[in-house]
């Protein structure tokens, strides 16, 4: 499961002491925000920007800042959005500003579970995947059902719970459901998929999977539990948790977040499982 966001909101007013410069001043909220992902998507551990006041007061100063920019998703990229809100272990963010100046600097500092030079691994093994499994012209389900087997096939679950990346899972090879639902995040979504990442509870403790678009239709799917540990280490695939329905998706609760009526509204479950057969 992804772990806790750790947020530290700091205001500063000061007068007569000059806002600190950057290379742009920015003036609108669209492109502080896009500034704050960019920044986040390089893995930068710190960087401060330059606004307007006016745009200061515009975003707000609260917590909602980092749940804005986490909403932003790029379709042609599997890079944001879900994966870099999983990506980000711990963020801050202070302000300084003058009473009677018309300048504000946002500072943001953050912290993450992989690097830049992960990534750009992470991004060549993703690409290298899709291009074995051929998929550009395969229907919805032949493409969940190919990345499903591959992840599968080739990851085992981390009985040391300390590998929680899609790196992990792709690269090491090894990790735990948030590096299974990672892994299938990007997968699925750079082979033109819709998909979601969830966290919650399963089998009384936290998880994660994923909600992904068949056909037009959202389904649940768990790649951790379609991957038992065995005494052999045999690779088994299972299709239990494969494509199901609510009712047919038993032992998960969703956090708080994945239950309200606008998400609920915006990615509603199929009333029935998917049929194996309907290829």
């Amino acid at each position: 499961m992804a772990k806790k966001i750790l947020i530290c909101v700091l205001i500063l007013s000061f007068m007569g002491v000059p806002v600190e410069a950057s290379a742009q001043t920015y003036k609108t909220k669209e492109d502080i925000y896009q500034v704050i992902k960019d920044n986040l998507l390089a893995r930068n551990s710190s960087f401060t920007i330059t606004m307007d006041r006016k745009i200061m007061n515009a975003i707000g100063t609260d917590t909602e800042l980092f749940s804005v920019v986490m909403a932003l998703d790029d379709k042609s990229t599997s890079k944001d959005a879900d994966y870099l809100n999983f990506s980000v272990k711990s963020w801050s963010q202070s302000w300084k500003h003058s009473k009677l100046g018309t300048m504000a600097t946002l500072t943001f500092t953050a912290k993450y579970d992989t690097t830049s030079k992960q990534e750009l691994k992470l991004d060549v093994k993703i690409d290298s995947v899709l291009l074995k499994l051929n998929l550009e012209d395969a229907t919805d389900y032949v493409k969940v059902k190919a990345i499903h087997d591959y992840i599968i096939g080739r990851v085992s679950y981390d009985e040391t719970l300390e590998k929680h990346t899609a790196y992990n899972a792709l690269i090491d090879k090894f990790a735990v459901c948030e590096g299974y639902a990672e892994a299938a995040y990007r997968l699925f979504t750079d082979a033109g998929l819709e998909c979601r990442m969830i966290t919650g509870t399963a089998g009384g403790g936290p998880h994660s999977w994923n909600l992904v678009k068949v056909d037009g239709k959202w389904y649940n799917i768990d790649l951790t539990w379609d991957d038992p540990i065995t005494n052999t280490g045999e690779q088994i695939i299972r299709y239990d948790y494969f494509l199901k329905s609510t009712k047919d998706f038993d032992g998960h609760t969703r956090d708080a977040e994945f239950k309200t009526k606008s998400f609920v509204k915006a990615y509603p479950i199929a009333s029935t499982s998917y049929k194996l057969n309907e290829e």
